[in-house]
C-alpha cells in the first residue's frame, strides 16, 4: 500500500474514514473503524529512517496498561508501510488548556502528578516517552492522557537504553509542563527539531536571566514556593544548577526547603511525584483563571421566577389602590352552549321591566296548540311588534308555564305498567327473563373451563423417566440432542457457541525438544496470552529465519478449559503478519495429536474454525513457520486466545 486515503482498508481490518492531526513529520494519523472488534481507533502511518525505532518501541509500549497512558492495540506493517494502532486521543491538549487561560497552582500540580504517575508505571516496564511536550500531554473531563508513548521515542531517534538518562529527559519534560501551564512559557527542550513539524504549534520560550530561567514565583505572584522551587531545581542549567536552585525561590520558610537540602533534584517521575503530593480532584474549568471561568449561577433569592398565565394576573402592578380583583375566567361547559336560567314566570323579573322574548333552537312541535313548556335553553329573543318610530318595542306579557310533570318514584316505576302506544313489558319481568337465559350460557362456561384446566394440570403428572433406565427412543439429560416439536429427533442440528469458553490454563509443548532442562519458549509470559488483556503476549525467542533458525520444526501454545466442551473455533489475537500455525488436539499422555483441526497464516487477528462437532479439554496451537519482525528476526508474538 502505497497511498492512503479516506475507504482504505488496512490489512483487511482498519477501514480509514478521516484524516486526523499530527505534530510529528514522519506520521500520518487517521481516523479509522476496527471491522473485526467494532470500534474507532486512531491509525498512524509511519515512515521516514526511524520507521524500525518506532515499530520496535511502540511495540514495546504496548505492555503497558495505564487509563492514563493512550494505550497501544496493534504494531505491524502493510505492503511495505508500517502503522500503529492506538485508542482514539480523548480530551483537548495542554497548550488549549493554557490557550483558555493559565492554569492554577493546585490544578498545574494535579495534571503533572497524573502524568508522572503515569510515566513512572511505564518505566517499571522499561519504557520511556522521551518526547514530552504540550502536544503530548491531554485533558479529558476529570483525568489526564498522555499520548505518544513509544511511538514518539521511536521517531525522535532518541536512544532508550541508557536507564538513568532516559529517567531524567521524562522528569525534565515533566517539570517543564508544569511550567508551562503556570506561565505559557515552555522551559524544557527545544521544540525545534526535524522531528517535529514546523507548521504545529510552538509554545512561546521561557525568558531568561543571568542565572538561567526567570524562577516561576517571579512571573507568577502568589506560586506555591515548593513548586518554585521544584522548577529552579529541575529545569536549571548544567553548569549552574547548584546556585540556581535555591535563588527561585522568594521565600525562605523552614518547611519549604526541601530542595535546598537535597543534594540532587528529582531525577524520575517517582521523585517527582512523591514531591508533588498530594494534589486534589482535576477539573478543567477549575484550572481556568477567574477571568474565564463561567459567571457563578445568581443564588436562589435573586433570581427572577417565572410567572404562569394565571398568577401574572394575581396582582397587577398598575392596579390603584381599591381596585377589587379581576373576576374569576367564565369556562364554558363541555357543551358548548351558555347555561341561563329558565323563566318561571311573572314574577322572574321586576314590575314594568321588558326582555327579549326568547327563541327555541328545536323545531316548533307538530301540536302547536298545547301549552308550550320552555325545556329548551334560550339563545334568542321573542318576535316583537313593530314599534312607533322612536321609540323601543315593548314584549308581550309572559305566557303562563305549567309547572313540570311529577317525577315517579322508584316504587312506582317498577310496579305501575305503562300505558299508551309505546307501553312495553315492565322491566322487572325483562330482567327475570334476561335471567333465565343467560345463567344457563354462564353455567355452562364455567363446567367447560373447568374439566380444560383439569385436563392440562394433569398432564404435568407424567411418568418420570430415568436416564440410562435402558427405556428405548428415550433421551437423557445432558446427551446434547433433543427432539423437535414434531416428535423427531434431529442429529444434524449443531448449536454455535456464541460465548467463550472458560480457559483453566496455558502451557508449552515442544516435541522437538527432547533435553528435560529446556524450559521451553518464554515460559514465564505464557499467562499473558490467556489473562483477558490484549496489551499483553506471550512471545517465542527471536530466531533469524522462519525455520527456527534450523534448530527444530514447530513449537506448541497449550489451552486447556476447565471442563470438556465442544470447541468450534478459536480466535488468536497477535502482532504478527506472516507464518503458520496449526490446531491439534493434545493426546491424554500429553503429546500433540497427528490430526491437523485447522490451520492458518497469521495476522492481526486469525479465526481457526474447527469441525462444529469438536470435543476436548486440551489443544495446542503449533507454529510450523515464524513470521517476521521489523527489527529483522522471527518470531510469534501472541496477545490473546480466545475459545468458542
Amino acid at each position: 500500500m502505497t497511498t492512503a486515503g479516506p475507504g482504505t482498508t488496512l490489512v483487511g481490518r482498519y477501514l480509514l474514514a478521516e484524516r486526523l492531526a499530527s505534530d510529528l513529520v514522519d506520521v500520518t494519523a487517521w481516523s479509522a473503524h476496527d471491522s473485526v472488534l467494532n470500534r474507532t481507533v486512531r491509525v498512524s502511518l509511519v515512515t521516514g529512517e526511524h520507521v524500525a525505532e518506532a515499530i520496535d518501541s511502540a511495540r514495546r509500549a504496548a505492555l503497558v496498561a495505564d487509563p492514563r497512558l493512550t494505550r497501544v492495540l496493534d504494531v505491524g506493517t502493510d505492503d511495505g508501510v508500517a502503522y500503529v494502532i492506538t485508542e482514539p486521543f480523548a480530551g483537548i491538549t495542554l497548550s488549549e488548556v493554557v490557550a483558555g487561560g493559565i492554569v492554577d497552582a493546585q490544578q498545574a500540580r494535579a495534571i503533572v502528578g497524573e502524568a508522572a504517575a503515569a510515566l513512572e508505571v511505564a518505566r517499571r516496564r522499561g519504557v520511556h516517552h522521551l518526547a514530552l511536550r504540550p502536544e503530548a500531554l491531554r485533558v479529558d473531563g476529570d483525568r489526564v492522557v498522555v499520548t505518544g508513548l513509544g511511538l514518539d521515542a521511536g521517531i525522535s531517534g532518541q536512544d532508550q537504553h541508557d536507564a538513568e538518562k532516559t529517567s531524567r529527559t521524562d522528569t525534565v519534560g515533566l517539570v517543564a509542563l508544569l511550567y508551562y501551564a503556570m506561565t505559557a512559557r515552555w522551559a524544557g527542550p527545544s521544540l525545534d527539531v526535524p522531528w517535529i513539524s514546523p507548521d504545529s504549534v510552538h509554545p512561546l520560550p521561557a525568558q531568561r536571566d543571568a542565572s538561567g530561567i526567570v524562577p516561576l514565583a517571579t512571573l507568577v505572584p502568589g506560586a506555591p514556593t515548593d513548586l518554585s522551587d521544584l522548577c529552579a531545581a529541575v529545569l536549571a542549567d548544567e553548569e549552574p544548577r547548584s546556585s540556581s536552585a535555591t535563588s527561585g525561590s522568594s521565600t525562605t520558610n523552614d518547611d519549604t526547603q526541601e530542595f535546598d537540602s537535597l543534594n540532587a533534584p528529582p531525577s524520575s517521575p517517582a521523585d517527582l511525584v512523591s514531591a508533588l503530593e498530594p494534589w486534589g480532584a482535576l477539573s478543567v474549568v477549575a484550572a481556568l483563571p477567574t477571568f474565564v471561568q463561567p459567571p457563578p449561577a445568581p443564588p436562589a433569592a435573586n433570581r427572577v421566577s417565572r410567572q404562569s398565565i394565571r398568577n401574572a394576573f394575581d396582582v397587577p402592578l398598575s392596579t390603584p389602590p381599591g381596585t377589587p380583583p379581576p373576576a374569576v375566567p367564565f369556562h364554558r361547559p363541555t357543551t358548548g352552549r351558555i347555561h341561563r336560567v329558565p323563566l318561571t314566570g311573572a314574577s322572574a323579573l321586576p314590575d314594568g321591566a321588558s326582555y327579549p322574548a326568547p327563541t327555541y333552537a328545536d323545531p316548533a312541535p307538530a301540536y302547536a296548540a298545547a301549552p308550550v313548556v320552555p325545556t329548551a335553553p334560550v339563545t334568542g329573543s321573542y318576535p316583537t311588534h313593530a314599534a312607533p318610530t322612536g321609540q323601543y318595542p315593548t314584549a308581550p306579557p309572559p305566557l303562563p308555564v305549567p309547572p313540570p310533570p311529577a317525577q315517579p318514584t322508584a316504587a312506582a316505576a317498577e310496579g305501575a305498567p305503562r300505558t299508551g302506544p309505546f307501553a312495553t313489558t315492565s322491566a322487572k319481568k325483562r330482567g327475570v327473563r334476561t335471567t333465565w337465559v343467560v345463567m344457563p350460557i354462564v353455567l355452562l362456561l364455567v363446567v367447560v373451563a373447568v374439566v380444560w384446566g383439569v385436563k392440562i394440570g394433569l398432564q404435568g403428572f407424567d411418568p418420570v423417566v430415568t436416564p440410562n433406565a435402558g427405556q428405548g427412543g428415550t433421551t437423557s439429560e445432558g446427551s446434547g440432542t433433543s427432539p423437535d416439536a414434531s416428535g423427531d429427533d434431529d442429529g444434524d442440528e449443531v448449536v454455535v457457541n456464541t460465548e467463550p469458553l472458560a480457559i483453566a490454563s496455558g502451557g508449552l509443548l515442544d516435541p522437538d525438544v527432547t533435553d528435560p532442562n529446556d524450559v521451553g519458549e518464554k515460559p514465564e509470559a505464557v499467562p499473558r496470552a490467556i489473562d483477558g488483556d490484549d496489551s499483553t503476549y506471550w512471545f517465542t525467542y527471536s530466531y533469524k529465519s522462519a525455520d527456527f533458525g534450523r534448530q527444530k520444526s514447530r513449537t506448541g501454545y497449550t489451552v486447556t478449559l476447565e471442563e470438556p466442551a465442544t470447541v468450534q473455533r478459536i480466535v488468536l489475537s497477535t502482532n504478527n503478519t506472516g507464518g503458520h500455525v496449526e490446531v491439534r488436539a493434545v493426546t491424554d499422555d500429553g503429546k500433540a495429536g497427528d490430526e491437523v483441526l485447522a490451520s492458518s497464516d497469521l495476522s492481526g487477528t486469525v479465526e481457526l474454525e474447527l469441525d462444529p462437532t469438536t470435543e476436548g479439554t486440551t489443544f495446542v496451537l503449533m507454529f510450523t513457520e515464524l513470521p517476521p519482525t521489523s527489527d529483522g528476526f522471527f518470531r510469534v508474538e501472541l496477545n490473546e486466545v480466545t475459545v468458542y
